[in-house]
């Protein structure tokens, strides 16, 4: 089957005082019917810059260019009626901080029923329906979102999320303010509820961990670009790229009895977007970086078939 969503040679800039503030540089990812897609990185990387760039909701100011298809139709030629009709119906977006996203002075319910109306007809049971589907209760959707502790509001967007049955489920950071138990059973949710309706994920985090259960592939970024992509386990186990390999060491691998290793943290910043450093962008944070590294700008090439691994480095396959 052809990718639910394809990404090509995409590039965001904001506008600012100084010009064009290259967010995102020269992306390209696919994601597969009923695959999850692991989006890993700092903050400031590009990463919620590209989720909000996937569904054009990034401020109209903002400079986009490249392809993006959904289900094979281009997001950035769409008119705005177009738009609103791809919205939740062909892609949604479950967004960090539940508590910014809820409005407090309406019913939970009568919210997802927003959604819904908003592409059709609503069912008076469709909003608990989801509730239920979600593990919060079709009877939570008479509360206000103040009466919900942080674990069932992020369950409430998530039924919102999918109250118009999307092909692709976006979560940018989802997991983020919650506590290690309740991530967890958010996690288990968002991967029985992509297997039970086949539906296709992009996971947004900064933390690695995360993805080691629930992403088939990997994608690493890195000041605006992908720099490794690769099976979600064997990426996570065997980085190649300097900076992903920074990237897994600075996170316990739990519940892993052969891990032996202390994390390690990660000096450094990423890169100030209007000041990138010349060659490889991680080049001054890199331990091992050469000369080489600091005037060549590699792009993304494909290095194993075995673990459908591409990296963008100058020192992956040197002896």
């Amino acid at each position: 089957m052809s990718a639910v969503l394809e990404v090509r040679d995409l590039h965001v800039s904001y506008k600012s005082s100084n010009g064009l503030v290259p967010a995102v540089r020269g992306v390209d990812l696919e994601i597969a019917p009923g695959e999850t897609l692991g989006l890993a990185g700092e903050s400031g990387c590009g990463k919620s810059t590209l989720a909000m760039a996937l569904l054009r909701l990034v401020p109209p100011s903002t400079q986009i260019t490249g392809s993006i298809k959904l289900a094979g139709q281009d997001i950035l030629t769409m008119k705005p009626g177009q738009l609103r009709a791809a919205r939740w119906a062909q892609a949604s977006v479950v967004f960090q901080g539940a508590q910014h996203v809820l409005n407090p002075v309406r019913r939970v319910g009568r919210q997802i029923d927003e959604a819904i109306e908003a592409h059709g007809s609503a069912s008076a049971s469709r909003a608990g329906e989801l509730l239920d589907l979600v593990g919060l209760g079709a009877r939570r959707g008479d509360d206000y979102p103040h009466e919900l502790s942080g674990g069932q509001k992020q369950r409430a967007l998530i039924a919102m999320a999918l109250a118009c049955d999307p092909l692709l489920l976006i979560a940018d950071e989802p997991t983020t303010a919650l506590d290690v138990m309740v991530q967890a059973q958010i996690l288990q949710l968002l991967d029985n509820i992509k297997r039970e309706r086949g539906l296709s994920m992009l996971f947004i985090t900064h933390d690695l961990s995360v993805l080691s259960h629930t992403a088939d592939r990997v994608a690493v970024m890195y000041a605006g670009r992908i720099i490794e992509v690769g099976a979600g386990d064997a990426l996570l186990r065997n980085s190649l790229h300097p900076y992903s390999k920074a990237l897994t060491a600075s996170f316990p691998v739990i519940g892993d009895p052969s891990s032996r290793h202390q994390p390690r943290g990660l000096a450094g910043d990423p890169p100030d977007p209007n000041n990138l450093p010349s060659g490889c962008p991680f080049h001054p944070r890199c331990t091992v970086a050469t000369d080489e590294c600091q005037s060549v700008d590699v792009k993304l090439r494909h290095v194993s078939d075995d673990e459908k691994r591409s990296v963008a480095c100058v020192l992956v396959g040197k002896s």
